[in-house]
């Protein structure tokens, strides 16, 4: 192979002084030289500064260089097989070498060093190689968006397509380390919002005025989980905006900043660019029916009207009225995991009878892990609800199959249990959302080799919470549990050991202590307030707003507070340090 000094000469004799010049308290000027074309890749392979100088020094007695160039201040990182230069400097060159190139107009032989840069960067990853392609367009091209947009393109091309959300973790690294005018495209946008997505951090990238690859657009779209925006018409005009006690109509939007909605009415259509954390839309759409259409292309319908309130208002009241309902009659009912939410942490659910009503799921009343939720028909109960706020909380329901009984896997009876029956029986075994206990003996079966089983749900194993059932029961323990539930159909047999245990909260409320003095236990610290528990085991809140100013409470203080309210049926009770 020919050695790369027997080409033309890489740089001008005016781009080499320029680049030379002295930065910081580097002053060598070959080394300077040198740094300047290796800035655009993030690692520098010690193949490629030795080839490159080879090429850009071909004379005798330059093997220093090498050693000049790693051991300078400016060098970041150095590993086995390359090095980094240090974040600022490497910008610094990047932009010596574009003024150099690009607004001055000083030849290079670009062709020749490119050639050079691909060839002994080969073993480089191929996200890293990308990242030094991004560089060397912005490096050494006048207009270098459309390079940097199709780079970027085809990444999130192939993150929609294989589903490679790793490379969002590369991404969310080189929205820092590239220039940031190379990150502020059509491509460069939808890379940000998923990050954002994938709870990494990023840059805010504006959105492009035009440009932007719809298809594209509506893929990568499907990676991005929804947020609701608040809507209500008044006969006027629609507004869109947060959510609020006015604009309780909820609908779901990609969680993309900002968003586009299309708006039709009569022969009228209203494009709307909204950033729903300031702006509220005002649709001038009188009564009539309304289409609404969203970046993913799904449409919404609001029916024409002539009373006072629209329709959705009215069906929305009665949605609200049923879930109160079963949420004061305990019902179980069907839903299905739509999105993962709070910081992963919990799921939304759709109640599957009651349309537009979501609740909150959390992942402590899951019995999996939120993820695996998603599209997953449930059986969950509320078990809390904010009529004003539309707050729905909800847990899940797990009515599991007992083990099968011996030699008959077919075979399953409860055989004379009912509903609403006690019994005291074994825990069989213990799962993280809950614990089995027999119910052979009290079903009316004395064969060694009936298995049948119930189970308890951490929720019902005791009156105060309880982050996993061990805390309270073991393997082999006798307890008392009541029948809660029994579905043949499915073979399931739902139990609970603290409804054969008198309600601590409803043994306060008997003895009505509302403004009596007790001493508390701090057991949680949220940004609202503290949790307190009393001797009898009940939890409850005292809110900020119940403490004096710089009120300072650690986990385990035992504190002197009032009781403050009791409500039974919410089963919850309150605290203050105000005296009543």
């Amino acid at each position: 192979m020919a050695r790369d000094h027997d080409l033309t000469a890489y740089l001008s004799p005016p781009l080499r002084e320029w680049l030379s010049q002295p930065v910081g308290e580097m002053e060598d000027r070959d080394a300077l030289t040198l740094a300047a074309v290796l800035c655009t890749p993030p690692i520098v392979p010690y193949r490629l500064l030795r080839r490159m100088r080879r090429s850009l020094l071909p004379w005798p007695g330059t093997l220093g260089v090498e050693a000049a160039v790693c051991s300078s201040g400016f060098v970041e990182t150095i590993a086995t097989d390359g090095f980094a230069f240090e974040h600022d400097f490497a910008q610094l060159m990047r932009e010596r070498l574009r003024d150099g190139i690009v607004r001055q107009g000083l030849s290079a032989n670009l062709a020749g060093l490119r050639h050079i840069i691909e060839q002994e960067t080969t073993q480089v990853s191929p996200l890293l190689r990308l990242e030094e392609q991004l560089c060397w367009a912005y490096a050494v091209q006048e207009d270098f968006a459309p390079a940097v947009d199709a780079i970027l393109t085809d990444i999130v091309r192939t993150i929609v397509r294989e589903k490679r959300t790793r490379i969002l973790t590369w991404a969310s690294g080189a929205f820092f380390r590239l220039p940031a005018v190379t990150m502020t495209g059509p491509s460069a946008w939808i890379l940000a919002q998923l990050c954002e997505a994938a709870y990494l951090p990023h840059p805010v990238v504006e959105w492009p005025q035009d440009g932007i690859d719809e298809a594209l657009l509506n893929n990568a779209l499907t990676l991005v989980p929804d947020t609701l925006v608040g809507i209500q018409r008044d006969g006027s005009e629609l507004q869109i905006g947060t959510v609020t006690i006015r604009r309780k109509i909820a609908l779901p939007l990609p969680a993309v900043t900002p968003k586009f909605v299309s708006v039709k009415w009569d022969s009228n259509v209203s494009r709307i660019w909204l950033d729903t954390a300031a702006e509220v839309a005002h649709i001038p759409v009188g009564r009539s029916a309304v289409e609404i259409r969203d970046m993913r292309g799904r449409t919404y319908h609001l029916a024409e009207f002539a009373g006072r309130v629209a329709p959705e208002d009215e069906a929305l009241e009665l949605a609200l009225t049923e879930v109160e309902r079963r949420w004061r009659q305990r019902e179980v009912m069907d839903a299905t995991g739509t999105r993962v939410a709070g910081g992963r942490q919990g799921i939304i659910v759709s109640l599957d009878d009651l349309e537009g009503i979501t609740a909150f799921l959390p992942g402590s009343r899951a019995g999996a892990k939120a993820a695996s939720l998603v599209d997953v028909q449930l059986r969950v109960r509320v078990i809390n609800f904010d009529r004003r706020a539309q707050s729905v909380v909800v847990e899940r329901i797990l009515e599991p199959v007992g083990p099968p009984a011996k030699n008959a896997p077919e075979w399953w009876s409860t055989g004379r249990l009912a509903v609403g029956d006690e019994f005291t029986g074994p825990v069989t075994s213990i799962v993280r959302f809950g614990a089995f206990v027999s119910f052979a003996k009290a079903a009316g079966f004395s064969r060694d080799n009936v298995e049948l089983a119930g189970l308890v749900h951490v929720s019902e194993l005791a009156w105060t919470h309880i982050d996993h059932p061990e805390q309270v029961v073991s393997v082999g323990d006798m307890i008392r549990v009541r029948v809660i539930g029994i579905d043949t159909e499915r073979k399931r047999v739902a139990l609970s050991a603290k409804q054969t245990q008198p309600d601590p909260l409803a043994l306060l409320a008997e003895s009505n202590p509302v403004g009596r003095r007790v001493t508390v236990t701090v057991t949680k610290i949220v940004p609202f307030g503290w949790f307190l528990r009393l001797s009898e085991g009940v939890e409850g809140l005292m809110h900020l707003s119940e403490a004096p100013d710089g009120t300072v409470l650690e986990v385990g203080d035992l504190v002197s507070v009032w009781i403050h309210a009791i409500d039974p049926e919410r089963m919850r009770i309150s605290f203050t340090l105000r005296s009543p």
